[in-house]
C-alpha cells in the first residue's frame, strides 16, 4: 500500500507539472505530504492536503494531490458489483469531490480531467461511468493543441479503451449473425449452449471479413497507436495496443512491436512477453522460449508469480496442496512439470511450456480490467483459455436476444459439441463471468480433465521407445544402473526424402529436485534407405540411494520426428541377503573368461522383448551367501517361467543352453509355467555372479514372466526376482 501511495503521488506531482511550470517553492510546498505517504502514514498526509486547500481553496493542484490520495486510500477499484463491496464510502466522496473541483479550479489541465475520468470508471454505477467518455474527449482535445507528450499519451490511452470497451460489446458477432440467417429453427436464442450444434454442422470457425466491430476496433487501435507515438515509454498504451493485436491474431505485428519496444528498452518485461506470445504462435518455440525467460527474469514478483503459477493447470484439490509448499519447493515443483511435460528433451524448446505461457499471456493482455483492478488471468474466461486454450469458435449474443430482463451480453466458447463454456457480460464492463450452469459443469471438469493440449499447435512427433533397466548394489548407499533402450528407427525415417542422416541419441537424469545427475550423448549416421527395424543402445551408470528421474530420447532432426520414453528409479540402500534385478539380454559372455562382477561381461542389450524361436540370456548377482567352512558358498536356483493370462495357448518347453555349467543342458516343458532348477557352488565372496542362456523353442507369442529364486542352503534363506518377458513373432 505504502509504494501504491508513493507512485500515485510521484505521478499526481508530475500531472500537475504537465499543467503548469511551478517555481522552485512551489515543487517543494508538497514535499512533507509526499514524505508522509511514502513512509506509510497516509492518514498525515491527507492532513496536510486538507490544510493546503483550506488556505487556499482554489489551488487545483493541491485539490488534486488530495482527490489522488483519497481515491487511493478508498479502495474504489473494489467498489465494483465484480468485486467485494468494501470501499470507504467517505473516502470516495472526497475523492469525488477533490478531482472535480481540481478540474475546476484548474481547467486548462487535461491530466486533471484524464484522472477524473478514470476515477470515474471506478464506480459500479453506469451512468457514472458513462461521464468518462467526455472527460477523455475534453482532455484529449486540450492536450493536442499544448505541448506535453506525456499528458497527450495518457489522454489517447484511454480514449481509446473508451472505443475498446464499445469493441468488447460488439465482437464475435458476425457468426452468430451467419448462423441466424441459415437456419429456420431459432430455439438458439433462448439456449446459446444449443448453437453448438449448427457451429459443428457447418464448420464457422473464423470471422467474415465484415467483421462485427471493426469500425470501434480500428477507432481504438489508431488511438493506441497514438499514444505509443506520443510518448512510447507509456507501458499502460504498449499494453493496449498488444491486447488489440493479441485480439486479431495478428501475431507478426504484435512480435514486430514488440522487438522495436526492446530496441529502446531491453528490460521491459511486458514487451519480451509479448515477443514469446508472437513467436509461439508463429512457430519459432527457440525464440519464445528465450524471450519467455528473458521476460520472467525482468518482471516484478508479483507479476511473475502470477503468470507462471501452476495452478491455474491442476485439479482444484492439487492447486490447495501445492499452495501449502514453501516457495522453494513451488519451484522445484514447477520445474519438473515442465520436465516432465517438455515433449523432447533432445530439443533446446520446450513447447508445452511456451504454450503455457502464452495462453497465460494472452489472458492477461486481453481480459484484464484495470479500473477494478481485475487481472485477466484470474476472470472466468481467463481460467478456461489458460486450461484449455483459444476456443475454435467464440460467438457472441447481443443483450437482447436474450430476453429474461437480464440485458447481458452472452458470449459461448465452442471447442466442440460436448466442450462449451458461456459467459455472460454486463454492457461496457467488459467483465464476463461463467453463466452458472456452466460454473457447474467446469468446476467438475477442473477436477476430471484439469488442461487440454489439443490444440496447442505443432509439436514434435514423439514415438515411444522401449526401455529396461537393472539395478546391481554396488555398496550400501549406491547401485549401478543397466540402462537397454530399443529405438523405433524404422518408423522415425519412414518416407524422409533423404540418403543419410542424423540420429541423435541421449538418456539424462535428474532428481525429484530437478538436478541433473546422469546424462549421456551420442551422434550417428543412419541410411535412410535402409535403416534398422530397432536399434538397441544401452548405458552404465552408478547412482546413490534415492528417487530419480530418467528420460530417453532419440531425436531424428530432418525429419522433425523423434522418440522417447521416460521413468522413474528407485534405488533403496540396503545390504545383507538379496539379489539384483534380472538383466535380459540377446547375449552375455565374461569379457576376459572369467568375471566377478556383473560388469565384467560383454553384454547384447535387450529390453525384455524376444522373436519367437530366438534364445536369449540372463544375468543377476546375489549377495551376501553364507560362507561354508571349505571357503565355499552354495545354494540352489530355480528359474521358473509362468505365462500371463493372455500370453498364448498350447504347452511351451525351455532348455538351458549356455552360462554356468552346473546348469547347461536342463529342461522343462509346461501348460502355465516351467521350473528349471540347478545346484550352484562358488568361491565364498561378497558378491556371486551367475548368467545362463534360454531357449524356449516355438513358445507362443504373448507376456510371460520369469522368476529366479535363490535359497542359501547354509541357512535355508531364500530370495527371489522377477520381471517380465515378451515374445513377439
Amino acid at each position: 500500500m505504502r509504494c501504491a501511495l508513493l507512485v500515485l503521488l510521484l505521478a499526481a506531482r508530475a500531472t500537475a507539472a504537465q499543467t503548469n511550470t511551478p517555481t522552485n517553492t512551489e515543487e517543494s510546498r508538497f514535499a512533507n505530504a509526499d514524505s508522509l505517504a511514502s513512509e506509510g502514514d497516509s492518514v498525515g498526509a491527507l492532513r496536510l492536503l486538507d490544510a493546503a486547500v483550506r488556505a487556499n481553496a482554489s489551488d487545483g493542484e493541491a485539490w488534486h494531490r488530495r482527490g489522488v490520495l483519497a481515491w487511493r486510500m478508498s479502495g474504489a477499484e473494489k467498489r465494483t458489483g465484480f468485486m467485494k463491496r468494501n470501499a470507504n464510502e467517505a473516502l470516495l466522496n472526497l475523492a469525488d469531490s477533490s478531482l472535480r473541483l481540481a478540474t475546476r479550479y484548474a481547467p486548462g489541465s487535461p491530466g486533471y480531467l484524464v484522472d477524473l475520468g478514470r476515477f470515474d470508471l471506478t464506480s459500479n454505477s453506469a451512468s457514472t461511468r458513462g461521464r468518462a467518455t467526455p472527460l477523455f474527449e475534453q482532455a484529449l482535445k486540450a492536450a493536442r493543441k499544448g505541448k506535453d507528450l506525456a499528458v497527450l499519451s495518457r489522454a489517447a490511452d484511454e480514449m481509446g479503451m473508451t472505443w475498446w470497451r464499445h469493441y468488447e460489446d460488439l465482437a464475435d458477432r458476425n457468426i452468430y449473425s451467419v448462423i441466424v440467417s441459415n437456419v429456420k429453427d431459432r430455439k438458439f436464442t433462448k439456449d446459446p449452449r444449443s448453437i453448438a450444434y449448427f457451429v459443428d454442422r457447418q464448420t464457422i470457425r473464423t470471422a467474415a471479413q465484415d467483421w462485427s466491430g471493426a469500425v470501434e476496433y480500428l477507432k481504438a487501435y489508431e488511438l493506441f497507436s497514438e499514444a505509443m507515438r506520443a510518448q512510447p515509454s507509456n507501458t499502460s498504451a504498449a499494453r493496449h495496443i498488444y491486447r488489440a493485436l493479441v485480439d486479431r491474431q495478428r501475431w507478426i505485428e504484435l512480435e514486430h512491436l514488440a522487438r522495436v519496444r526492446l530496441i529502446d528498452d531491453h528490460t521491459e518485461g511486458w514487451a519480451w512477453l509479448a515477443l514469446g506470445l508472437g513467436s509461439h504462435r508463429l512457430g519459432d518455440e527457440h525464440q519464445s522460449g528465450t524471450a519467455f525467460d528473458s521476460a520472467l527474469a525482468f518482471l516484478p514478483p508479483s507479476d511473475r508469480a502470477r503468470i507462471t503459477n501452476l495452478s491455474r493447470i491442476v485439479t482444484p484439490k492439487d492447486s490447495i496442496s501445492r499452495n501449502r509448499l514453501p516457495a522453494s519447493e513451488l519451484e522445484n515443483d514447477e520445474r519438473m512439470y515442465w520436465l516432465m511435460a517438455d515433449p523432447l528433451w533432445a530439443t533446446t524448446d520446450n513447447e508445452g511450456r511456451n504454450e503455457f505461457l502464452s495462453r497465460a499471456v494472452f489472458a492477461e493482455l486481453r481480459f484484464s480490467v484495470e479500473e477494478f483492478g481485475i487481472h485477466g488471468i484470474d476472470t472466468d474466461r481467463g481460467d478456461v483459455y489458460v486450461r484449455y486454450g483459444p476456443p475454435p469458435a467464440v460467438i457472441s449474443f447481443p443483450a437482447d436476444a436474450i430476453g429474461q430482463g437480464e440485458h447481458r451480453i452472452r458470449i459461448l466458447w465452442w471447442y466442440s459439441t460436448d466442450e462449451t463454456f458461456l459467459f455472460r457480460q454486463l454492457p461496457t464492463y467488459g467483465v464476463a463471468t461463467l453463466d452458472p450452469d456452466d460454473e457447474r459443469v467446469t468446476q467438475r471438469l477442473r477436477d476430471t480433465v484439469p488442461v487440454a493440449w489439443t490444440n496447442a499447435g505443432t509439436k514434435p512427433l514423439a514415438d515411444s521407445i522401449n526401455v529396461s533397466l537393472t539395478r546391481f548394489r554396488a555398496s550400501s548407499d549406491s547401485s549401478d544402473v543397466y540402462f537397454a533402450a530399443e529405438l523405433p528407427v524404422k518408423r522415425m525415417v519412414e518416407d524422409v526424402d533423404l540418403a543419410r542422416g542424423a540420429l541423435d541419441v541421449q538418456l539424462e537424469a535428474f532428481t525429484w529436485r530437478a538436478k541433473p545427475v546422469f546424462a549421456a550423448t551420442s551422434h550417428e549416421t543412419i541410411d535412410f534407405a535402409h535403416p534398422d527395424i530397432n536399434q538397441m543402445h544401452a548405458w552404465r551408470t552408478r547412482l546413490q540411494a534415492g528417487t530419480f528421474l530418467y528420460r530417453v530420447e532419440a531425436l531424428q532432426a530432418d525429419a522433425g520426428r523423434g522418440a522417447r520414453s521416460a521413468s522413474r528409479i528407485e534405488l533403496i540402500p540396503g545390504g545383507g541377503f538379496g539379489v539384483s534385478d534380472i538383466l535380459v539380454a540377446d547375449s552375455v559372455a565374461p569379457a576376459n573368461g572369467s568375471a566377478g562382477r556383473w560388469s565384467d561381461f560383454r553384454i547384447a542389450p535387450n529390453v525384455g522383448r524376444v522373436k519367437r524361436g530366438n534364445s536369449f540370456a540372463m544375468l543377476w548377482e546375489t549377495y551376501d551367501l553364507q560362507k561354508l567352512a571349505n571357503g565355499t558358498s552354495s545354494y540352489n536356483v530355480t528359474i521358473t517361467l509362468r505365462r500371463e493370462k493372455g500370453g498364448g495357448i498350447g504347452a511351451f518347453a525351455a532348455k538351458i543352453i549356455g552360462g554356468v555349467k552346473s546348469a547347461i543342458g536342463i529342461s522343462g516343458n509346461g501348460s502355465d509355467h516351467i521350473s528349471l532348477t540347478f545346484p550352484r557352488q562358488v568361491p565364498a565372496n561378497a558378491v556371486a555372479v551367475d548368467y545362463v542362456t534360454l531357449d524356449l523353442g516355438e513358445a507362443t507369442p504373448g507376456n510371460y514372466m520369469i522368476d529366479v529364486d535363490i535359497t542359501d542352503l547354509a541357512t535355508h534363506r531364500h530370495v527371489s526376482r522377477e520381471r517380465p518377458l515378451t515374445i513377439v513373432e
